[in-house]
């Protein structure tokens, strides 16, 4: 049994800013080591139609001044939409908006976006979602000071996180599930602060606004932006600042809508509109996009089983998952101190996994197992706290042994995130598959050859 004292729960329910103090010199140090690892962690090379498609646009509204990618560079990547004879990205604004303010000094200077290891998209992916990555970390370490946990244990935990999961995988490459994880984790920080009475109207502004930006770079994760808005509710404590926290709403959505109007004259967005992607060689044909169609009977249950434990299981890339979930429904109990928290990450994971498990049928295309789920997972390893917080050995043992399996795992994912699937159904197989050519590729960039 683990044993959390009952302080546990006055002390979150009271508040205490005392908990929130300073980063501790030991943290310093690794955070210092981790944005040391961020460095030499990202892919400078795009490798997928997810991440060309980005660049297209990030390199359309630079260098030509214009939301059509025709003239990119990348504009022969399948995921685009095509209208009224131009094509364009389908993916959401927020992130490609914020990689072309990074781009913009970088193509002034002539450092261009372009296929092979390329500068400018390593430092795109550096200033965006690698740092994003580091602050989300920090994040997550302060949102620890509420639980029993000592300091060094916090520092543990935060490193399960960021290099025992596959958040660490994706930070590698420029996406939007690893910026929406980040801006999840930051957003449960201020969650839990405005929780303590700190600053209650501004820590639920930058709660909705982080909340507000994943679920804009991620539709599905506005769930937990919903989530979190009935936590506020059912807190007298908060209940009185709620608008601080829908605030920012407009102010993240506005961005993408005025996106989504110049480009096609109306503000529903062009994802959802399945005839702009039927255009002379689509590679989407319309059952086949997300939403289109519900999943059933055997397929559902064989697509099930290989997107959470066979061939892309999202547990299996994720092993500190088969503690975290146990304890995640064993804190849903009224006397655990962190139950209302339980309960939203419960009532929004549960309805994000099973969208996608009714509604999609490609296990999120070629990547290293679901990249889809990856924004839960700062949510989900906070519950990891009552095994580090435990007198048990055994139980911390167990705990280091899976995290090592799990940094183990999304080091390999690190070779590319973008699995090369032609190589094998198995992720993990197919990216060792491609240490040879990975290596070769960077050689030759070293060399300065093409």
């Amino acid at each position: 049994m683990i044993e959390t004292s009952e302080a546990v729960e006055r002390a979150v329910d009271a508040g205490r800013p005392s908990s929130w103090a300073p980063v501790s010199r030991a943290a310093l140090w690794v955070f210092a080591g981790l944005a040391i690892l961020g460095i030499v962690t990202v892919l400078p090379t795009v490798n997928s139609w997810s991440d060309a498609s980005r660049m297209a646009t990030i390199q359309s509204l630079v260098d030509f001044h214009t939301l059509s990618i025709d003239q990119s560079v990348f504009h022969r990547t399948g995921d685009k939409v095509f209208i009224d004879g131009h094509f364009y990205s389908d993916k959401l604004a927020v992130p490609s908006l914020i990689g072309a303010a990074v781009y913009y000094p970088l193509s002034a200077f002539g450092v261009k976006l372009g296929y092979g290891w390329n500068l400018a998209y390593y430092v795109i992916t550096l200033l965006t979602v690698k740092v994003l990555w580091l602050i989300g970390l920090i994040a997550f370490y302060r949102s620890l000071t509420v639980t029993p946990l000592s300091d060094r244990m916090r520092i543990w935990l935060t490193l399960a996180l960021g290099v025992g999961s596959l958040y660490f995988t994706w930070s590698a490459t420029f996406n939007n599930h690893s910026l929406a994880a980040s801006w999840v984790a930051i957003g449960f920080y201020f969650v839990l602060r405005a929780r303590h009475g700190l600053r209650k109207g501004r820590s639920l502004f930058a709660a909705g606004l982080f909340f507000a930006l994943a679920g804009g770079s991620d539709v599905p994760i506005l769930a937990v932006f919903g989530g979190f808005f009935l936590y506020v509710l059912a807190d007298k404590r908060l209940r009185s600042h709620a608008a601080w926290y829908l605030l920012p709403l407009p102010l993240t959505a506005i961005p993408a809508l005025l996106v989504n109007y110049r480009i096609s004259g109306s503000l529903v967005p062009v994802q959802l509109v399945t005839s702009y992607f039927q255009y002379p060689g689509t590679p989407w044909k319309p059952q086949a996009l997300t939403g289109a169609g519900m999943n059933q009977g055997a397929f559902l249950a064989e697509y099930t089983y290989h997107a959470l434990i066979g061939r892309r299981g999202f547990l299996l890339y994720n092993p500190l998952l088969f503690l975290a979930l146990p304890l995640l429904v064993r804190e849903l109990g009224g006397s655990r101190p962190f139950h209302r928290e339980a309960r939203v990450v419960c009532a929004v994971t549960v309805p994000i996994v099973a969208y996608y498990l009714l509604y999609s049928n490609n296990y999120s295309g070629w990547s290293y197992s679901i990249r889809w789920f990856v924004p839960l997972l700062p949510l989900l390893f906070f519950f990891l706290y009552p095994i580090l917080a435990s007198k048990f050995v055994t139980l911390k043992v167990l705990f280091f042994t899976v995290f090592a399996a799990g940094a183990a795992i999304a080091v390999i994912g690190l070779i590319n995130p973008w699995s090369f699937m032609r190589l094998s159904p198995y992720p993990i197989v197919a990216n060792l598959r491609t240490i040879p050519e990975f290596l070769e590729d960077a050689r030759h960039a070293l060399l300065g050859r093409q």
